[in-house]
């Protein structure tokens, strides 16, 4: 009567129908039941209309499965609705509390009737579906396909609301129990082990059905299972048995629980017999899931529902390497659906409505993911008769371009779907909030790369990245690997954006989820050898330390009794190893080093520029900028703001043993990244063999530490335990430490070039100063010893900055030397404007150097090396437009760290809310490091044979042309800044501005005489501006003010502070003969004598203006009379005034015998081959209008000893004399002291109106 065609089509169009219809009534649980019964009849239909031996076993055995399965739920809904009184899922919502057990069953036989893995109901539909295939009858597959996603929407609707929803406190139901109630629960419990049986193994009913349709024996059968690999065989028996024993022993379950995820751990790290990329993530997903039974032990302690927990949890273990392990993809699929599954009980296990709700969207997208990946795993089948992974990747060649092209979009939506790649993401910030924080660490760690694993397999192993290629025609020259990288970068920008906003912790975390794992599939998308590796060691840094971040959170959350994270200030403060712990995976996320994130972000970011997709590269680093700005938000919430909830104690020890050793590994993976190297390499040459990706040398990221920063690293450590114990003894402990560093330079000079020689001599000299300084300055402040950790280890960062001998070193280390150690430790204070200032300056930073890290990958890859003397070699032939972006972004960088960009200057200097010691070691020494990295750069990549290259405007090479002319208005901006202000060190901060402008500018001019002066006022600099900041913590250390205004007549109490302030100001404003205005007067003549001399006049204006504010601070704070507030100030301790007269005396043995700095500084001239100057040690200045300071020395140092002498010989008699006030009797001698506000009116205004700056209130 029907065709063979009429029928399945028929089949088809009842099965739909008849699943939509269910979805309408799914409110009434016996309508949806008669709909979805009648539907699975239009699937038998299909089966039988097919007109395959295949098709029509699969329609028979389809019929058996559902008929015993659809009995046990038909009998159960029966009991239940018998029971309730009423087929309303309303009212029978909570069944699973009442009725556990009859409940359990009812939606164990949905489940088998879902056809979800494990339970073989859908293996019935796997031949229907199959067969459809076969014949070419897509359309028929993907209607099949449809239902099963429409029939999975209503069943977990049924499933959540009856078996798993909290009944309504205020319905007290009466249950009544129906007639013959144990007869039916025998049917039920004899159903359910048919059920079971069926399930554990359908080949007799296979057999069975195709006896039926043919004699025949040589019909085939697709095999869609095969044995599985033992290495799930451990998880999968331990669950059960845990279950079992957590019955008579909570105690015993958790020791068996941590040995079984110790046993699988050993397992997966020892098999052999897999291939590259299986187990790397196989040890990946057994290592986290040993991490998480660790942490459970404590955070499911008191859970009553223990036992279910941890049997899912190594379910979920299980299938996970099930997946990993899989030699073809009908055990792929099987444990695909079964991760899903027992994941989604993880997800929901505190069965709360939110949960409920996440964990319903999670699981119909990652099914729906699953049915769809399904069609294109029978594509493959049907075209290449096998499932084996190997036989068709050997076969892939003959598939056409078309059938290619589907199958690889239904593995990036099945795939995708659990990776989180946007559009099909959005279960995944849903999720992770309401799942118990000890599974949000697995979700986001493992379960998603599950997903990168897949999508990396099946494009690089099973196509290869030859055959993607090939494909590219087909679609308009886009390939599959493009189509991933485009949705990842997509993903990490809208992760890190949506991350932003919000308050939720876990939310939070949960998008930066998002945005890593879109940076991984960006990367593993470009489909290169680097990438390949780049993106697989980010698999594995971004699993322990994303498992660290939610481990962490969870035990704050644990503590704090709230996710949002305004609710959780300060907590870290009393949970202080929880924290740690935490900030080490906010910093590694971030891509700090010495943290594994650091050199899993840094290969990436080079594989993608060596691939020549800078855009991509980009768009990593501004995703990195976006998340710095929220992980920093939380270190400050979490830590730095003042707690006020009631006292609560550390995490449990189990917790805090969990997130010990992830940050340990964090940190390892830091220090040896050639682990995570050695076990990316065998992924990249997997993909290699395919074909289509070529093996070149893998760049060596690893940093080399120099003996004096190693000894700042570890020193620093010490500082901090010592100092834990007695405040005192970490600043003691540190200046020695430091003192140890300079001893190591010294004796390791052969290790630097004389440039960076004589950098890291002062960096440690200084550091040893200043550091003693702080021990007085640091009295009575509070956490010393993570003052002192911080401070000494960002000095160390810069010693291994001027130690290295390649670009890859040189960033390394100077991101330690100017992100997280300089933020910590300018933020010591805690209060709120250091906290805003300190967040401002960290992320200007941030932005700087990741412009200075695109500029060195840029000039990096084009070189082939790391190496300077390669790089120089490379950069005589390179392209113009690389070397102009790998240079200009270098430079921007480095300029940023100077604050040498003119404008928004407050942007970019360090903020005045630092510890004073600090800020006058950031203002004398590290923010040298700009203009030095500039001249650094400028010698070790060849100087003018190199920037000559870019063109050149007015005898100097464009990009220093830029540079001195962005010097020049910095100098003149930032000097007159200087002058309008009246806060203390605000006045200094732009002061340094304005003088590292000289610096720059005297570097840019690149000429002999220039670079002369550059440097010697890099010294002058150093040693001038520490004193006057280290005069200002004098009086703030006991003060406690911001404005100049307040102080007053300090020259009478601190005499000695007062004379080293004012000679050092006046040296810096270039009064002869002190040793500022001698290395100005070096500067100056570089200018006019190469014709610059607007630049050369800049200079000059720029003197007056730090003139005028060196004596407005002078004047309004030290002369005059003592104010109410400076009334009980003292002279500062001997520890404070040494450091000081230790800078001055060297200050003026400079300024007397300028040789001193000039004869190191030419050799250093002559040696980076800069041209030569002439100078001896005892000699004067260079140049034609040379002169020697000595002889004005002498000359005024007669005028000054007559002046004492005739000062003596007169009246030695004091006279009181009153203060001539017009008449006015009623002022006080406060309101008669100038302030610094009022001390230059006219110009202030003049200067405030050319610049658009407003008077402050």
């Amino acid at each position: 009567m029907f065709d063979t065609s009429t029928l399945a089509w028929a089949g088809a169009l009842l099965l739909l129908l008849g699943e939509l219809w269910a979805l309408r009534n799914v409110q009434h649980l016996k309508k949806v039941l008669l709909f979805s019964t009648i539907a699975e009849l239009g699937y038998a239909l299909l089966g039988f209309g097919l007109a395959n031996e295949a098709a029509e076993a699969g329609a028979i055995l389809h019929l058996c499965f559902q008929m015993v399965m659809r009995l046990l739920v038909f009998i159960s809904a029966w009991y239940l609705i018998r029971s309730r009184g009423s087929d309303s899922l309303q009212q029978l919502a909570g069944s699973g509390k009442r009725q556990p057990l009859l409940a359990t069953l009812f939606g164990f036989g949905l489940f088998s009737v879902m056809g979800l893995s494990p339970f073989k109901g859908a293996y019935s539909k796997f031949l229907i579906l199959y067969a459809a295939v076969e014949q070419g009858q897509w359309t028929l597959a993907l209607i099949g396909t449809f239902a099963s996603i429409i029939a999975a929407v209503y069943y977990l609707i049924i499933i959540q609301r009856v078996c798993l929803e909290q009944p309504n406190a205020e319905d007290n139901v009466t249950l009544v129990t129906p007639p013959k109630a144990a007869m039916v629960r025998g049917v039920i419990y004899a159903l359910t082990a048919m059920t079971i049986f069926m399930s554990l193994d359908p080949e007799p009913f296979l057999h069975f059905a195709l006896s039926l349709v043919t004699a025949s024996t040589e019909v085939q059968v697709p095999q869609f299972d095969s044995p599985w690999h033992w290495l799930v065989l451990v998880p999968y028996i331990g669950g059960f048995i845990l279950y079992g024993v957590g019955y008579f022993s909570a105690r015993w379950r958790d020791a068996l629980a941590l040995v079984i995820a110790g046993v699988t751990l050993v397992m997966a790290a020892t098999v052999s017999g897999l291939d590259g990329i299986s187990y790397l993530f196989g040890l990946v997903f057994a290592l986290i899931a040993l991490v998480v039974v660790i942490y459970s032990r404590a955070y499911i302690k008191h859970d009553p529902h223990a036992n279910r927990y941890y049997f899912f949890l190594f379910l979920m273990t299980g299938s996970l390497l099930g997946v990993a392990s899989a030699a073809d993809f009908g055990n792929f699929y099987l444990f695909w659906e079964l991760m899903t599954w027992t994941s989604y009980f993880l997800v929901i296990h505190e069965q709360t409505p939110a949960a409920l709700k996440a964990g319903k969207k999670y699981f119909l997208m990652c099914a729906s993911g699953a049915y769809i990946m399904h069609f294109g795993i029978l594509v493959l089948h049907a075209q290449l008769g096998s499932f084996e992974m190997s036989v068709i990747a050997a076969s892939i060649q003959q598939l056409s371009p078309a059938i290619a092209w589907t199958v690889l979009i239904s593995f990036i939506i099945g795939l995708g779907v659990k990776t989180g790649l946007v559009p099909m993401h959005s279960w995944l910030p849903d999720a992770h909030p309401v799942a118990p924080s000890s599974i949000s660490a697995p979700m986001s760690s493992i379960l998603t790369k599950a997903g990168v694993y897949g999508l990396a397999k099946v494009m690089f192993v099973i196509f290869g990245a030859g055959s993607l290629a090939n494909m590219t025609s087909a679609v308009g020259g886009y390939s599959a690997s493009f189509i991933v990288s485009l949705l990842g970068v997509i993903t990490l920008l809208y992760g890190e954006i949506k991350a932003l906003n919000e308050t939720n912790l876990k939310r939070m975390l949960a998008y930066s989820t998002l945005a890593q794992v879109g940076e991984i599939a960006a990367v593993l998308g470009v489909g290169t050898y680097l990438a390949t590796m780049g993106s697989m060691m980010h698999v594995m840094n971004h699993a322990i330390f994303k498992s660290l971040l939610f481990l962490a959170a969870g035990a704050i959350i644990y503590r704090g009794k709230s996710k949002t994270l305004s609710d959780l200030k300060g907590i870290g403060r009393k949970m202080p190893v929880t924290f740690t712990c935490f900030a080490i995976g906010l910093l590694s996320i971030m891509g700090l080093p010495p943290f594994s994130g650091f050199f899993s972000k840094f290969m990436m970011v080079y594989a993608v520029v060596q691939a020549g997709q800078l855009p991509l590269a980009i768009a990593i680093l501004l995703g990195s900028v976006i998340g710095a700005v929220y992980y920093v938000r939380i270190l400050r919430v979490v830590f730095f703001e003042r707690y006020t909830g009631p006292e609560i104690a550390e995490a449990p020890t189990p917790m805090l043993l969990a997130l010990v050793l992830l940050a340990g590994l964090v940190v390892l993976g830091g220090v040896f990244p050639q682990l995570s190297l050695h076990l990316a390499q065998p992924v990249a040459e997997l993909f290699a063999s395919r074909g289509g990706i070529t093996p070149i040398a893998i760049p060596q990221i690893v940093m080399e530490w120099s003996p004096a920063s190693l000894l700042a690293g570890i020193g620093a450590v010490l500082v901090y335990f010592i100092g834990k114990a007695n405040s005192r003894r970490a600043g003691i402990t540190a200046v020695m430490v430091m003192a140890l560093a300079l001893a190591a330079v010294l004796f390791d000079a052969g290790r630097y070039n004389l440039l960076s020689f004589w950098f890291a001599l002062l960096i440690a000299a200084v550091g040893v100063l200043n550091l003693m300084y702080s021990i007085g300055y640091m009295q009575h402040g509070h956490a010393q010893n993570r003052f002192f950790f911080f401070f000494v280890l960002m000095i160390g960062g810069l010693l291994g900055v001027t130690a290295s001998h390649n670009l890859f070193n040189f960033f390394a280390f100077w991101e330690i030397m100017s992100s997280w150690t300089l933020y910590f430790v300018i933020i010591h204070e805690e209060t709120e404007d250091s906290l805003n200032e300190g967040f401002k300056y960290f992320m200007f930073n941030f932005v700087g150097a990741s412009c200075l890290f695109l500029g060195v990958v840029v000039l990096s890859v084009a070189a082939g090396s790391f190496d300077f003397a390669q790089i120089q070699q490379a950069a005589l032939s390179m392209p113009l437009p690389t070397l102009a972006a790998g240079l200009g972004l270098a430079l921007l960088g480095l300029l940023m760290k100077a604050a040498q960009l003119p404008f928004k200057i407050d942007f970019q200097m360090h903020p005045p809310t630092a510890p004073t010691p600090v800020s006058g070691y950031i203002s004398a020494v590290l923010l040298k490091s700009g203009p030095w990295g500039v001249l650094k750069l400028f010698t070790v990549l060849g100087g003018m044979a190199v920037f000559g290259r870019l063109d050149s405007s007015a005898g100097m090479s464009t990009l220093l042309y830029v540079s001195a002319i962005s010097a020049a208005i910095t100098l003149l901006y930032a000097g007159a800044m200087a002058l309008i202000q009246t806060g203390i060190k605000r006045l200094l901060i732009y002061s340094t501005v304005s003088q590292l402008a000289y610096v720059l500018l005297g570097i840019s001019l690149s000429s002999s005489l220039g670079i002369a002066g550059g440097l010697m006022h890099f010294v002058n600099h150093m040693m001038l501006k520490n004193i006057l900041f280290l005069a200002a913590g004098c009086i703030l250390a006991q003060l406690h003010v911001e404005s100049l205004d307040k102080l007053g007549g300090l020259g009478r109490k601190m005499p000695y502070t007062f004379g080293l302030f004012l000679f050092a100001g006046l040296s810096l404003s270039g009064i002869p003969p002190l040793n500022g205005f001698a290395s100005k007067w070096l500067i100056y003549q570089a200018a006019f004598q190469s014709g610059h001399y607007l630049l050369g006049m800049s200079a000059l204006i720029s003197s007056l203006f730090t003139l005028a504010a060196v004596l407005k601070f002078a004047h309004v704070a030290f002369m005059g009379q003592p104010t109410a507030a400076t009334e009980h100030v003292k002279e500062a301790p001997l520890s404070m005034l040494l450091p000081m007269f230790v800078l001055a005396f060297a200050s003026v043995l400079v300024g007397i015998f300028p040789g001193l700095l000039l004869v190191p500084i030419a050799n250093i001239i002559a040696v980076s081959g800069l041209g030569s100057i002439d100078v001896s040690w005892l000699g004067g200045l260079p140049s034609s209008g040379g002169w020697h300071p000595l002889t004005l020395t002498l000359m005024l140092s007669l005028l000054s000893l007559c002046g004492w002498w005739f000062y003596r010989l007169s009246n030695p008699k004091q006279v009181d004399i009153h203060v001539h006030s017009c008449g006015v009797t009623d002022l006080s001698s406060d309101e008669r002291h100038v302030k610094a506000s009022g001390l230059y009116e006219a110009p202030e205004k003049l200067i405030r109106t050319v610049l658009f700056q407003k008077k402050p209130a």
